[in-house]
This record gives C-alpha cells, sequence and structure tokens, in this order.
C-alpha cells in the first residue's frame, strides 16, 4: 500500500505533472522581452498544479503572506520572472523525463480539462453573483481536484488502475483510502491550509461533496466550488442537477443558469479531451516533450547571452558585447545601437570601441519619418530594401553607409511595454531580412532588451543618486534579491533530490534542503527587523497572542500528527507592555520545532506564570514543553549557534539563532532543558514592565 505524506515536500511538489501545453506557454513567455504580469497570470490560471506550485514558492520565500483575494497575482508580484521561469524549466524536465502510456495521457488531458471547466464556471459564477475576489474564486475553481493530480502523479500506474475516475466524487475518495490511505480531498486540504491565506478555500475544497441542502447557507466560496463541481460532472449538457443547484445554492431562475452555462461553455468547450482516440494523444505528448526540449535548450541559450550581456561594464562594453551577438547569430555586416530619451524624444546612437566615431553623431528625433523611427513607433521590424535611395530620408542614408551593407534593417527593443531603444544592421539583400523573424532572433533581442533596461537604469540610479540613509533601509532590497535566487536553487535542487534517491548519496538532498531552508527563516526574520524595530512596545494580552500562534499552527502542524496542544495560562496575567510580532514569531519558530520532532499522537503544552524575583522586580515566564525524544547533550551546548542542527535529534533546529536575536531585541532571557526521559522544555522570561 503506498502511503501519502500529511504534508506535501518540496520535492513531491517538483514530482507533480503540469500541463506541457501551459509549460510550453511560460517558457516562450519567458524567452520574449514584452509581456505584462497580467499575460503571465493568465497562462498560469490554465494549470492547478503550476499554481500551487506557484503559491508553495512564494510561502517558502516570501516575508510577506499573500492576499488571500489575489493570491497568485500577489505571489507573482514578489517572485518575479526569474523564478517563474525556473519553475517552468522544472515543470518541463518532469515532463520530458516521464514515459506516459496512452492510456495515462488520456487520464491526464481529463484532469486538466477538468481543472479549466472548474476554473472558469467559478470565475463565471463569482462575476454573476459579484463576488469581491474573483481570482479567488477562479483559483477555488482551479484546484478542485489538485489532490487528485498530486495522487496520480506520485504513482501513474497504481492511480489509473485502482481508481480509475478523472472526476472527484465520494466513490473517488472511497477507493483512494482503500489504495493509498489518503484521499484527494485531505491531500488538497492539505495543500491549499499551508498557504495560511484567510480564505475559505480549503473548506470549498474539503466540503467539497456536501450535499446540496447543507451547503445553502455556507459561504459564498464554499457554494461556488460546490455548484463549479457539478458543471464539472456536466459540462456539456445542462443537467437537472446543474439547474437544481444553482437555484437552491444561488436562487438562480432557469433562465440565469442557461446563460451563465453557456458563457462558461464558450471557454472550455474546444478544450475538450475526448476528441480523437489515446493514441492520437501519445503522439500529442510526444510532440510537445520535443518542444519543450527545444525550448529548454532555447533558454539555456537566452541565458548564456544574458550572462555575457549583463557582464557588461558600461556602455560601451554592453554595446561591444551586443554587436558581437548580433554579427555572430546574423549576416548582418555592422550593428548600430541606439536608445531613445523619454522626455525630449531624442533618439541617439551608442558606438562600440571598434565603431566609428560618426555613430555618436547619428541623432533624430521619434517624430521623424526614418525607417527607424517608424520601427520604433510601430514596435515591427522595418527595412530599407523595398526602398530606392531618393526616397528613403538623409538619417536612413547616413545609416545606410555607416552599417556598411547595400541596405539596412532596423529592430525595435522594447521591455515590458517601455521602449527603450533599437538596432540597424547592415545587410547585402533583401532575403537576409527573414532570420529576423526567427524565434532566435527573437530570444537575442529579449535579452538585449532587458540588459539594456538594466543598464539605462543603473545610469539613472547613479546621475540622481540620493544619500543612502542608514543600512537598516537596505534590508528588504537586499533581502528580495537573495530571495528569487534562492529560490531558484531550491527548485533545482528539488530536481536533482530525484537523482539521488537510492543512492549512497541520498542523504546529502534534505541537508541542504533544510540548510535553504534555515536561509529563508533567516531573510524573513531580517525583513522584519526593521519594521518591528519602529513598531512602539504596546500592552499585549500573552495568553490570547499565544493561543492564536497555537490555532493558525493547527492545520499544518498539530492535526496531521495528531498532536495535541496543551495550554495552561495565568488568568491573573495583565497585558504586558512588548513587542507582540516578535513574541508571535518565536513561538512560531518554536511551535513548529517542537511539532516537527514529534511522532504522531505527540503532546505539547504550552503554559504563562507571573513571578515576583527577590528584588520585587516582576516577570513572566512563559514555559513550552513537548515529550519528544530530547536533544543530544553535545548538541544542546551549541543549540543557538548559527550553524547547529539538530535533526533527526529531536528538533529540527531550524530558526534556533534567529530565536535567540529576537530574544535579545525584547530584552528577555531564553533557556532550555532537555533529556530522553521527560523531553524539551523552552522557558522565555520576559520582564513584565507596568503600565
Amino acid at each position: 500500500m503506498t502511503v501519502v505524506c500529511s504534508q506535501i515536500s518540496a520535492r513531491e511538489m517538483t514530482q507533480l505533472l503540469s500541463s506541457p501545453h501551459v509549460a510550453a506557454q511560460l517558457l516562450g513567455a519567458c524567452q520574449a522581452a514584452d509581456f505584462s504580469p497580467q499575460d503571465l497570470q493568465k497562462i498560469i490560471l490554465q494549470d492547478s498544479v503550476f499554481c500551487a506550485k506557484v503559491l508553495n514558492t512564494a510561502v517558502f520565500s516570501c516575508s510577506d503572506r499573500l492576499d488571500p483575494g489575489a493570491p497568485l497575482s500577489t505571489a507573482l508580484a514578489a517572485l518575479g520572472l526569474p523564478v517563474i521561469k525556473s519553475l517552468a524549466l522544472q515543470s518541463a524536465k518532469r515532463l520530458v523525463e516521464t514515459s506516459f502510456t496512452a492510456g495515462q495521457v488520456q487520464f491526464l488531458r481529463e484532469l486538466w480539462f477538468y481543472s479549466q471547466v472548474g476554473s472558469i464556471a467559478a470565475r463565471c459564477l463569482a462575476e454573476a453573483i459579484a463576488y469581491p475576489d474573483p481570482e479567488e474564486a477562479q483559483l477555488t475553481g482551479l484546484l478542485l481536484n489538485v489532490g487528485m493530480m498530486t495522487l496520480f502523479s506520485q504513482n501513474p500506474e497504481k492511480y489509473l488502475h485502482d481508481i480509475g475516475s478523472s472526476l472527484s466524487s465520494k466513490e473517488v475518495r472511497g477507493q483512494e483510502q482503500i489504495s493509498f490511505a489518503t484521499d484527494h480531498l485531505q491531500v488538497a486540504d492539505t495543500l491549499i491550509s499551508s498557504w495560511q491565506l484567510e480564505s475559505f478555500m480549503a473548506d470549498a475544497v474539503s466540503f467539497l461533496h456536501l450535499d446540496i441542502a447543507r451547503c445553502q447557507d455556507a459561504s459564498p466560496l464554499i457554494r461556488i466550488a460546490r455548484l463549479s463541481l457539478e458543471i464539472c460532472r456536466s459540462p456539456f449538457v445542462l443537467s437537472e442537477h446543474i439547474l437544481s443547484a444553482a437555484d437552491k445554492l444561488f436562487a438562480f431562475n432557469e433562465s440565469e443558469t442557461k446563460d451563465l452555462y453557456a458563457l462558461a461553455g464558450k471557454s472550455y468547450r474546444s478544450l475538450s479531451p475526448f476528441n480523437g482516440d489515446e493514441e492520437d494523444g501519445l503522439k500529442e505528448i510526444g510532440r510537445m516533450q520535443k518542444r519543450l526540449t527545444s525550448l529548454v535548450f532555447a533558454l539555456a541559450e537566452q541565458e548564456g547571452m544574458s550572462t555575457q550581456l549583463f557582464d557588461s561594464a558600461g556602455v560601451e562594453s554592453f554595446v561591444e558585447t551586443a554587436r558581437h551577438l548580433y554579427l555572430h547569430n546574423t549576416p548582418a555586416q555592422e550593428a548600430i545601437f541606439f536608445t531613445v530619451e523619454a522626455k525630449s524624444s531624442k533618439i541617439t546612437g551608442l558606438p562600440a570601441a571598434q565603431q566609428a566615431r560618426l555613430v555618436g553623431e547619428l541623432t533624430t528625433s521619434l517624430s521623424s519619418g526614418s525607417l527607424l523611427t517608424a520601427a520604433l513607433r510601430s514596435d515591427k521590424i522595418r527595412h530599407s530594401f523595398d526602398f530606392d535611395s531618393f526616397n528613403l530620408s538623409l538619417f536612413d542614408r547616413q545609416l545606410i553607409r555607416v552599417c556598411k551593407g547595400q541596405g539596412v534593417v532596423c529592430l525595435p527593443l522594447r521591455l515590458e511595454g517601455q521602449l527603450l531603444g533599437g538596432v540597424a544592421l547592415g545587410l547585402e539583400n533583401k532575403a537576409e531580412i527573414e532570420i529576423f523573424n526567427s524565434s532566435r532572433i527573437q530570444m537575442l533581442n529579449a535579452a538585449v532588451a532587458r540588459a539594456l533596461a538594466s543598464l539605462l537604469a543603473g545610469r539613472a540610479k547613479t546621475s540622481g543618486a540620493q544619500p543612502a540613509g542608514d543600512d537598516a533601509s537596505l534590508i528588504p532590497k537586499l533581502v528580495h534579491e537573495v530571495s528569487n535566487p534562492l529560490t531558484i536553487i531550491n527548485n533545482y535542487m528539488s530536481a536533482v533530490g530525484t537523482l539521488l534517491t537510492g543512492t549512497e548519496h541520498e542523504e546529502i538532498f534534505p541537508a541542504i534542503e533544510n540548510e535553504i531552508k534555515r536561509i529563508g527563516e533567516i531573510l524573513k526574520y531580517y525583513s522584519q527587523l526593521k519594521d518591528t524595530q519602529q513598531i512602539p512596545e504596546l500592552a499585549v494580552d500573552l495568553n490570547a497572542l499565544l493561543s492564536s500562534v497555537v490555532e493558525s499552527l493547527k492545520p499544518t502542524y498539530f492535526l496531521p500528527k495528531n498532536i495535541e496542544v496543551l495550554t495552561d495560562f495565568d488568568p491573573s496575567l495583565r497585558p504586558l507592555k512588548t513587542k507582540s510580532l516578535v513574541i508571535k514569531q518565536i513561538f512560531v519558530n518554536l511551535l513548529k520545532n517542537a511539532a516537527e520532532a514529534l511522532d504522531k499522537n505527540g503532546k505539547i503544552s504550552l503554559a504563562t506564570r507571573l513571578y515576583t524575583a527577590a528584588d520585587g522586580r516582576h516577570f513572566v515566564d512563559i514555559r513550552l514543553q513537548d515529550n519528544g525524544p530530547g536533544i543530544a547533550a553535545e548538541v544542546k551546548e551549541r543549540l543557538f549557534s548559527p550553524v547547529i542542527s539538530t535533526k533527526g535529534d529531536g528538533h529540527a533546529g531550524l530558526g534556533l539563532n534567529i530565536v535567540r536575536g529576537m530574544v535579545d531585541d525584547i530584552g528577555a532571557k531564553i533557556s532550555c532543558h532537555s533529556s530522553a526521559e521527560f523531553g524539551t522544555t523552552f522557558n522565555l522570561v520576559i520582564p513584565a514592565i507596568d503600565e
């Protein structure tokens, strides 16, 4: 029997099978220089697995919580394109390396189809009832079968053999419990709950099979998910079940339901996986695997180009590098680069070291009638071979001379809609124009545009530099810059980990994974440190604060392992003047570590006490104790060291050096007592300042 873990690990997330069409669209978008975040989000919202990967990654690497009304939007804004690119490459690698049977491909096509039906139906419903957060509703509909996809991805052959149904139902859940010791709604609940959204999204999925009558008084999101499931069950024929459910859940009359059903159907009918036989699907996945392989190699080449361009020191070095790349990859005789001054609309040439000084004198206005300005204004390629010399502007004729060819082709350079400049290349004949429409040169243009944007931004900062201020102002920027490559490293390590499984080096991966996670904890703390220092010390109800921390960790840390948390709070404890954010983070770390150290059915006790010292000063003692295996003596001596880890010795040790720093921040003291017989106890002593 296959047993599925109560929590989905980072390594297991890499094994989930994304839609190959979505992976290909994402890799294509990553190659392009001109795309919007909205376009990226539109692509990702076609695939429940990739959405889950993005949200999981954002929760790991970003210090701020996701907006529950727009979780995907905020995740994409926080992560940035490099991380999305690494996730797309990871998904493509998984798809390319998998050997599918015809039956498995057909089953996946059905899963991907029903995900989109649920997503589209939920979005239409949200708009019909004026639900304030349509993205939240759409994402909920998309994730209705993410648990099925998770179980299938872990063991496709077994899932197809034992379950064989791509639609969520009570019967499917029962069979999954027999075969996998869990079911798809439990898996989805665990996954969504781990994102810690202030949303009923997890409930909407886990309560998916409640009777319609029991859902009538539920929150709108739960009702949206419930009706979306009915539409998934009959996506092509408006059934009586859909009409009845729409009436009971939203009081829709028959006409309103028909309009809603028709509107949703327009978006998903063309996506149906039930056209053609299974062999056609197998051939299609084979074509997509080849396409993904090609895109991966193309992106690798683009990364190489980008590295060369971004390594350039200064304008002259950049131009020389970009010039070499164009001359190496095209039949051009020469390449001349131009920038656009946004305020004056002035176009100015950028000469490389080996180019004539005349390039620096090539200046014109964006409103002029030259081929170059036409290309820049229209965002399209323009060339001179369809014109005789008398119909070309003087600027064009000078440009042809400097470019050393019989004619010239002009390419715009844009990034995310912003016009940066352009490049003019000298050619011998019109036949050579065709190469500039190829994906290879478009990829080169994208790399040059990104590097040029970075170069111009750097120049602007240098020319208008302001005093840097204190070092604390740099912390959020530093954390953001470090988090992205750290997340990318973590994603690549997850892929590498699958190669180490079953080898003598298998233990290396979890060790690296733990260290990356520990760095993430450090980054989160220091990203909050600046704000923490500015927060005044206010009266805090410690008993209520600790209760809220316990409740927030229940779904992901206590319930999956059936850990019992006992609280014994001193009722005489008055509000304490301190920083609640710091106290909360200390006990989030300590409680998470305790939960990770315990086996199933373990116990944690949390108590508060007010006491008076011999000198008359008042203190609050907060005691956290678990009944785990304890911490080895040699480890305990260096427990709060930044380099110590006690993984496997009773506590994960993750973040304990951070805990020590936070304890110092509030003027408190912390101690640890541990033994194999009595478990581990942490005592936090905080001075009680009278109000």
